[in-house]
């Protein structure tokens, strides 16, 4: 019976520390959207100083992660997202409104894809 246990434990430890994970990179990518709705505020009003400023701020939250995500993510998924980063910046800085809120966009829905990855769903499963 001490053999069970073992093996159990693991068992436990490796479910817990992935719901753990799953709820970290969803509340993360929740609070990084909600920043970049802001950023996306501040070029429809065509500040794009602040729009700047924002996704500098952004940014510089998105990389205190990245160690943790390198660990738990593919990285093809967060790649996309760093390729998507550089082009807001590219079209922020050109002041480019329209190609801001269609990257912001892509950018929203990759920073989605990524929480959607890590949840305990049954497609994540199978």
């Amino acid at each position: 019976m001490k053999n069970f246990y073992v093996p159990v434990g693991v068992l436990a430890v490796i479910l817990g520390f992935s719901l753990w994970a799953g709820r970290y990179v969803e509340l993360r990518t929740d609070h990084w959207n909600a920043l970049l709705e802001q950023a996306e505020q501040e070029g429809s009003l065509e500040n794009w100083n602040s729009a700047l400023d924002r996704m500098n701020q952004i940014y510089q939250d998105w990389e205190s992660s990245q160690t943790f995500f390198h660990i738990i993510m593919d990285h093809e998924e967060l790649d996309k997202a760093e390729d998507l980063f550089a082009g807001v910046f590219a079209v922020c800085r050109e002041e480019d409104g329209a190609d801001f809120h269609q990257l912001l966009a892509q950018l929203m829905q990759q920073l989605g894809l990524l929480a959607e990855t890590q949840q305990a769903s049954i497609k994540n499963i199978l």
